[in-house]
């Protein structure tokens, strides 16, 4: 099981020196489409571009074994687009780790994942056989997981997908993942001059201020978060702001918990409007939906084994975390997040451990080798 940490290596430095963000990613689809057709593997690209928005769609190829009439029996998922731009990017490597220079992030998250999977397809050139499977490579996934809700499903033959995606260690995978829905909360008082009639102003912001102080946000329990993210309004210094918008979101593994979550919120923004007899209106959306994995499943089965072949400790997380595992999950697939070990994901100082990246590439190896 030889790796050419070299060749690895310049693969990730070519995709990560691609600037594609979400809805972006056409230059990334360019790269994949050509690499897979020098290996002579046809690629198709869906039409999940168009309906999400973007400049392109998901790209899907089958890598065939010597039986060609034998059908995938899983895919490996990576997502095409950062969520921050990777423009003139300086990767290095210090102390066996790569990172930016801290002037972009390093885009690990997810070229670490793609380049992985490329360097698998290329090294099966030199093996005698290995199991048939298919890769699929997704758009938008940092802004709404959109390739994955549009990914053209009836182009698979599989229905197990393994994703290269998680910040966390070698071995980890996720089995569990909340669900969560998007707030958006208008409060609605009354304009007036702030210095000459400011008793007449309801004050938008000082409502929103309230509902904050009052309304619990934050880690509420083992299950639940809540945050509020963004508040925008108000007109000039000198006028009582008549209307504040905020938006947030609650996530949570217990689906009950996010109804009870909301409601409560509901009372508080009816306590707010009576105390500053202005107005509250709240809409709900729904995020991504959750999950919760079998862990005596034939493809964790599978992926458990191949772990403890090379070395690794098989470690089942419950994560707080979105990909498009949630998405597959929901849409007939089992859909498997494991761990990749590129850390501090969306941050300059994102990086990603050689041994991580070497190790992930020995899963993939078992992974496909026809005997585990």
């Amino acid at each position: 099981m030889n790796i050419d940490q070299d060749r690895l290596l310049q693969i990730f430095f070519e995709l990560v020196a691609i600037d594609a963000i979400s809805g972006e990613e056409k230059p990334v689809a360019n790269y994949l489409s050509n690499y897979l057709k020098k290996l002579h593997i046809p690629v198709v690209e869906d039409q999940a571009g168009k309906k999400a928005g973007g400049n392109c769609g998901n790209l899907i190829a089958k890598v065939k074994s010597n039986n060609a009439d034998t059908p995938s029996q899983f895919c490996l998922t990576a997502h095409m687009d950062t969520v921050k731009s990777t423009a003139g990017i300086k990767p290095q490597i210090r102390d066996g780790k790569i990172c930016s220079d801290g002037q972009t992030i390093l885009g690990a998250d997810n070229r670490a994942g793609i380049a992985l999977i490329l360097y698998l397809v290329e090294s099966l050139r030199q093996k005698k056989s290995h199991l048939p499977f298919e890769v699929v490579f997704t758009i938008g996934e940092e802004t709404g997981l959109f390739g994955s809700t549009h990914l053209d499903l009836a182009l698979l033959e599989s229905r197990v997908a393994y994703i290269l995606d998680s910040s966390a260690d070698p071995g980890s995978f996720v089995y569990a993942a909340p669900a969560a829905i998007d707030l958006t909360i208008d409060f609605i008082g009354k304009a007036s001059h702030a210095a000459v009639n400011p008793q007449a102003g309801i004050n938008a912001i000082s409502m929103a201020a309230h509902l904050i102080q009052n309304f619990e946000v934050g880690k509420i329990n083992t299950d639940t978060t809540i945050n509020f993210g963004k508040i925008s309004g108000g007109e000039a210094n000198n006028v009582i702001p008549a209307r504040v918008t905020m938006t947030g979101e609650i996530r949570s593994f217990l689906p009950k918990q996010i109804e009870d979550s909301f409601q409560e919120l509901v009372k508080q923004l009816k306590r707010t409007e009576n105390m500053f007899s202005g107005k509250c209106t709240i809409k709900r959306e729904e995020s991504f939906p959750g999950f919760v994995l079998d862990q005596k499943s034939e493809p964790i089965g599978r992926l458990i084994s191949c772990f403890q072949t090379i070395g690794l400790e098989p470690l089942p997380l419950r994560y707080q975390g979105a990909s498009d595992a949630n998405i597959l999950n929901n849409r007939g697939m089992t859909a498997i997040d494991l761990g990749i070990g590129a850390k501090n994901p969306h941050a300059n100082d994102e990086y990603i451990s050689i041994r991580d990246l070497l190790t992930m590439q020995k899963f993939l190896q078992k992974l496909v080798a026809t005997r585990n």
